[in-house]
């Protein structure tokens, strides 16, 4: 599901977006409530699935969609407002960490409450924003990259939610921000997929979690940078505005598929195809 965003003039999309397989419709998903008379164009949305059903944030207003019903409805706000910051499913939560300026404390949403926790005892090491997170299993987190108010970041640090403990991984090759990350496999590896990034432009990297090292994959076919990177049925995908590129274990291709709208500062969020409504 590709979720909120801005298309030319800033104007405030609210369809969303299904892509499978099969192709791109609009019509399957109800639309997303308006939000408040502002100027939220600098402010990227933050979409996870948990609980069954899709969060999305922006600013600090979060909805929920509930899948069954195809409705929308407001769930409970974030605790700070974050710019940049980034969104991450772990062990079924949502967890929601950096962002400008300098919030590094990090707010977790429990599906059994509906209500978000602030962390304060988890926060980042480095306060950072405009970098990428992904699970590592059901609960840990690697974290990668970024700007930290004064120059870009390749430090890359691991979270475990359950201990509290922080400990650092390898760095990026070079610093990156812009950039996304994906949990995925490749050539029979387990790792963490980065693309893209302001810095970075085309480059592809991914991290051995078990040899704990950095390798350079293909290249993407378009510079990219504030993309978003899902898996769709195993297939790593980045978005941009509205152009798919998807990683088929060689190299990069363009779908023949595109977004039906032009998209900035837009979310994602990788839910099981036989919950979505049909495609009319």
């Amino acid at each position: 599901m590709v979720v909120g965003g801005y298309g030319p003039g800033y104007s405030e999309l609210r369809e969303v977006d299904v892509v499978s397989h099969s192709g791109v419709c609009s019509d399957a998903v109800s639309r997303l409530p308006g939000q408040i008379s502002r100027y939220l164009g600098d402010v990227s949305g933050l979409a996870e699935y948990v609980d069954n059903g899709v969060l999305f944030c922006r600013h600090t207003e979060c909805w929920r969609l509930d899948l069954h019903k195809n409705l929308w409805n407001r769930t409970a706000s974030l605790k700070y407002e974050r710019s940049s910051g980034v969104s991450v499913e772990v062990g079924g939560r949502m967890v929601v960490l950096g962002g400008n300026p300098g919030e590094d404390a990090l707010e977790i949403y429990h599906p059994t409450t509906r209500e978000w926790t602030l962390r304060t005892d988890l926060k980042l090491r480095e306060p950072r924003y405009s970098f990428c997170a992904a699970p590592i299993n059901s609960s840990s987190l690697l974290v990668a990259g970024g700007w930290n108010g004064d120059k870009p970041l390749a430090s890359v640090e691991l979270l475990d939610l359950e201990t509290g403990a922080w400990t650092s991984a390898p760095p990026l090759p070079h610093p990156s921000y812009g950039h996304a990350c994906l949990h995925t496999e490749i050539r029979g590896r387990d790792g963490i997929m980065v693309t893209g990034g302001a810095l970075t432009g085309r480059k592809v990297l991914f991290y051995d979690l078990v040899d704990k090292v950095w390798s350079e994959l293909p290249d993407l076919i378009y510079r990219t940078d504030g993309h978003k990177l899902i898996s769709i049925e195993g297939v790593p995908t980045v978005f941009g505005w509205e152009n798919i590129q998807q990683f088929d274990g060689t190299r990069w291709r363009m779908s023949e598929l595109g977004l039906h709208h032009s998209r900035s500062a837009f979310a994602v969020a990788s839910v099981p195809g036989h919950l979505l409504p049909v495609c009319s």
